[in-house]
């Protein structure tokens, strides 16, 4: 029984819609046109809020951030082509000089020696030959003894021989190259020849002396002009050497210079690795900065190109808009038919009837004025479908055998045309009274009558009308045998 009372209820409520389809159909054309006119106002009055200019300066931004891609991607090919080997070379320069430097400290026999008690041995001789001269020609002949002094001083640096001798007397396996530092062989105004060996024995270096003396002396014998060496001075003996204090000095300050700058360029060639990811991540960030502007540019774009007045724009907007219309006509029509329906307080077909009243529904009558899809709302409201003349004429049968030999009159306050044509199809013998509620002649003339058939039509006829009807027919004590719905 529920489920009958749901079914018949959303019945009604489709009927109400199709019974309203012509007032719905306007009032949805009425808001698409509206909305069309009102769509393709706005687009031929409003002030564009992109304009060219703007577009432009979007593109600009969008060259820009491809420019700032690039430049990071150089940047980074830069760092790791070109930096950062660069600071490798640096740093292996920086460490092979710390290395040799280092090596000269651990090695040398010179930087070992204190200089404040270097043993020192010095031998010097001048060259003395027959040659002799006319005064009036000496500028013009050269001095023999300015060859041999030169020849003596050719003679150093040693070769491997004469240095391998000297290791042995020194009683060191140092390098060739430390060897020779501790030794010089000065020429003094091509007339003299001084030797000097230093070492830390100043005795050994004297024996170191008189090896080279000797050795330069056979080397040159019977190779230059017959000569003389004559020894002038010697000495042997400890001195204190301040050129030697601050050539120590040097070689350490050189020695810490190069560590700071090995500290300096590992730290310069770990920055600049470090900085390899900020590199790679600023192209990321330029990557995702130039999706940004595309997408601002695509927007602004799309805005510009929406709000040019043309055919186009105009028949889009006024499209869109009349669509946003059409739809709200439909939605605001069908809540004025069905609110209209529900709470117009007036009857709307037989199933209504049949909730509210306990009377019996003597019958139902086709509708006289033809509607929208009445096929339709007739079996949704369960009316009868055949002919209207036909349709009376038997429900006036019905009457005539529900009422029997009862005086029974008709009704009908929004109805009494078609009271009055039931009244002709019982051949007067139900009369129609007007209505019992505002006319005191009916009322007076109810009181001929044993009962009371009412009337009534779907969509004129109201509610409240219908209940003081059955009222007042109570008050007067008079039985309501039935309803006909028209």
């Amino acid at each position: 029984m529920n489920n009958k009372e749901i079914e018949l209820r959303i019945a009604d409520l489709f009927a109400m819609l199709l019974k309203a389809a012509k007032p719905i159909l306007c009032l949805v054309l009425v808001c698409a046109l509206l909305g069309g006119a009102y769509g393709a106002y706005t687009v031929m009055t409003a002030d564009p809020t992109v304009t060219q200019e703007d577009v432009d300066k979007a593109e600009k931004a969008v060259e820009s951030a491809e420019k700032a891609i690039t430049n990071a991607e150089k940047a980074l090919t830069r760092r790791n082509e070109i930096e950062i080997p660069d600071a490798e070379r640096k740093l292996e320069r920086a460490q092979l000089l710390v290395k040799r430097r280092q090596d000269y400290l651990n090695n040398s026999i010179y930087y070992a020696m204190n200089p404040f008690e270097r043993g020192v041995s010095r031998l010097t001789f001048y060259v003395e030959t027959d040659f002799t001269v006319d005064p009036d020609v000496a500028s013009l002949v050269e001095d023999p003894r300015t060859s041999i002094v030169l020849a003596y001083t050719q003679i150093y640096p040693f070769d491997s021989e004469i240095l391998e001798n000297v290791k042995k007397i020194l009683g060191t396996n140092a390098e060739k190259q430390y060897i020779e530092e501790l030794i010089s062989v000065t020429n003094i105004s091509n007339r003299f020849v001084q030797i000097r060996v230093i070492n830390d024995d100043a005795q050994l270096a004297e024996k170191v002396v008189n090896y080279l003396y000797q050795t330069m002396l056979n080397r040159l014998k019977g190779t230059v002009a017959d000569h003389s060496a004559n020894i002038i001075g010697t000495f042997t003996g400890y001195e204190v050497d301040w050129g030697m204090n601050d050539s120590h000095t040097s070689n350490e300050d050189s020695l810490l210079s190069a560590e700071r700058a090995v500290t300096s360029a590992e730290e310069s060639l770990q920055s600049l690795k470090d900085g390899v990811a900020d590199k790679e991540q600023a192209i990321e960030d330029a990557k995702e900065n130039l999706e940004d502007k595309q997408k601002e540019l695509d927007e602004t774009r799309s805005t510009f190109e929406s709000s040019q007045i043309n055919a186009k724009n105009v028949a889009v907007k006024a499209a869109k808009n009349g669509a946003i219309g059409l739809v709200l006509g439909l939605v605001v029509g069908c809540g004025i038919a069905l609110v209209k329906g529900l709470f117009g307080g007036k009857i709307q077909n037989q199933s209504e009837v049949m909730s509210r009243y306990a009377f019996p529904l003597i019958g139902v009558l086709p509708r006289t004025k033809k509607v929208w899809f009445d096929k339709a709302i007739r079996r949704l409201e369960g009316e009868p479908v055949g002919n209207f003349e036909a349709t009376a004429q038997a429900t006036a049968q019905s009457l005539l055998g529900r009422i029997g030999e009862k005086k029974v009159c008709l009704i009908s306050s929004d109805s009494p045309a078609i009271a009055e044509k039931l009244s002709s199809y019982t051949n007067d013998q139900v009369q129609v009274l007007g209505s019992i509620i505002d006319n005191a002649e009916s009322v007076k003339e109810l009181s001929d009558f044993e009962g009371i058939v009412l009337v009534e039509q779907r969509g004129k006829s109201r509610v409240d009308l219908i209940d003081a009807e059955v009222l007042r027919a109570k008050a007067l004590g008079k039985e309501i045998l039935g309803i006909v719905l028209a």
